[in-house]
């Protein structure tokens, strides 16, 4: 396992989540859009609700109805649906880029069983690369994973990965500055892990928000710690109060 990193707890606040969305372009970074979650329902220029079961995930299932936005917030919810543990999730596939800035402002709620996911993922629908800048495979929600996936020289796939540290049940802003020599992932604004050189990606990617079942399986698969050790609520919701996405550029 790669080097760890540790950090203090977001703020939360009277405006969702005590941090505003940001707008305009930022040194090095020019914007293209922010979406706050302000309406009653996504933006459906930017967003698509999943559905069905993740590929390589089968203890998983996505529904539209488990997606929701109101309160200046988008809401993922794990809840059981049908007899099984559904989960949403969002991309933005319409809106892949070759790469950009990416920032997250989120907190989740604490669950042995619903994941969280962050992500970059390939539009031409080849894996790998895989940029995951934000996963956390539940329980207290005192750690977030970064992963990235690459394929060597030999056609082997491979994945390196970063471990942070803190309350991730609190307000946080998870991001991501790709470029073409680097990866850096950041946590409200500052930098907590860069990758370099051939394992970075180099094609267009789009960026996907989603929650997912069956973590205690994981862990066990992993060799983790048995389930359960927080429980499991009757509906875990990971919150997201705005994303901000940005170009490669020198703008200000």
């Amino acid at each position: 396992m790669a080097g760890a990193s540790t950090i203090g707890c977001g703020n939360a606040g009277a405006a969702v989540s005590g941090v505003p969305a940001p707008r305009g372009n930022v040194l090095g970074w020019q914007h293209v859009y922010t979406d706050d979650f302000s309406g009653k329902a996504l933006n459906r220029a930017r967003w698509s609700r999943y559905s069905g079961t993740p590929g390589g995930d089968p203890a998983s299932s996505w529904s539209p109805s488990h997606v929701r936005v109101g309160g200046s917030k988008l809401v993922l919810m794990g809840y059981r649906d049908g007899g099984r543990l559904v989960t949403g999730g969002v991309s933005n596939w319409r809106n892949a880029q070759l790469y950009g800035k990416w920032e997250v402002r989120a907190r989740a709620d604490a669950s042995d069983e619903v994941t969280f996911h962050f992500l970059l993922w390939p539009r031409n629908e080849v894996w790998p690369p895989e940029i995951d800048f934000a996963e956390s495979f539940g329980g207290a929600r005192t750690k977030v994973d970064a992963f990235l996936h690459w394929r060597d020289a030999a056609g082997k796939r491979q994945k390196r990965q970063r471990v942070l540290r803190g309350d991730f049940t609190k307000w946080n802003t998870f991001g991501v500055e790709w470029t073409p020599s680097l990866v850096r992932y950041t946590i409200n604004g500052r930098v907590w892990a860069t990758e370099t050189g051939g394992i970075v990606p180099s094609t267009p990617m789009w960026l996907g928000l989603q929650a997912q079942a069956g973590g205690c399986a994981k862990r066990a698969q992993w060799g983790g710690k048995r389930c359960p050790t927080v429980g499991t609520p009757a509906v875990t919701r990971v919150e997201i109060d705005w994303v901000a996405v940005y170009r490669p550029g020198l703008a200000l």
